[in-house]
């Protein structure tokens, strides 16, 4: 049986949210950090972790910590970093406002990581672009895309040679949640015991 790709992990942390009027990663969600969080849940993959962010006190959670590669461009920049800073066939590609991910989803979508086909979760109609695993040799197309702005990740992801994994797989569509402002976080707080 041939192995399987080699996967690197990359947290989106961005910075101040528009929406949230804070860095979401810092929110604190049931006591930790919002990212924490996420953190714990990818550490049982066992799988080399990275944050991208440009702010240094990320350096807190003890993983390497990239800042943005160019400027102000969203996840796709983020993506770009990611490709950037590492030796990996495949990056997943994990947002920091995503606290209620399980390693279930993140072990269904790595059966089907491949070096050249994007792997996302479909809920319904939408595509989650922010959990997903991205091809290292797509880092050219990702840098044209950045140069004539098109930022969309998710027309990048239909662009491309792309496996979607629908609903059905994963207990419940609720671990696909993000925290955008403070109603969400106040919900979030409400339903994380049930949630989780």
């Amino acid at each position: 049986m041939t192995p399987g790709p080699e996967i690197a992990i990359f947290v989106l942390a961005g910075g101040k949210s528009s929406r949230m009027g804070r860095d979401k990663g810092r929110v604190l969600l049931n006591g930790k950090p919002m990212i924490a969080h996420v953190l714990e849940t990818l550490q049982e993959l066992e799988l080399p972790i990275n944050i991208i962010a440009n702010d240094a006190s990320y350096e807190q959670f003890g993983y390497p910590v990239f800042r943005d590669v160019v400027k102000e461009k969203g996840p796709m920049g983020g993506m770009l970093t990611a490709f950037e800073n590492t030796t990996a066939d495949v990056v997943f590609l994990v947002s920091c406002d995503m606290p209620f991910i399980t390693t279930e989803v993140a072990k269904i979508l790595m059966k089907s990581a491949s070096q050249d086909e994007i792997v996302a979760a479909l809920v319904g109609e939408r595509i989650h672009p922010l959990f997903a695993l991205y091809p290292v040799e797509l880092k050219k197309s990702v840098k044209d895309l950045i140069s004539e702005g098109n930022l969309k990740m998710t027309d990048f992801i239909l662009k491309n040679k792309h496996t979607l994994v629908p609903s059905g797989f994963w207990k419940s569509d609720g671990i696909f949640r993000n925290i955008n402002t403070q109603q969400e976080l106040n919900e979030a707080e409400e339903q994380w015991n049930y949630l989780k």
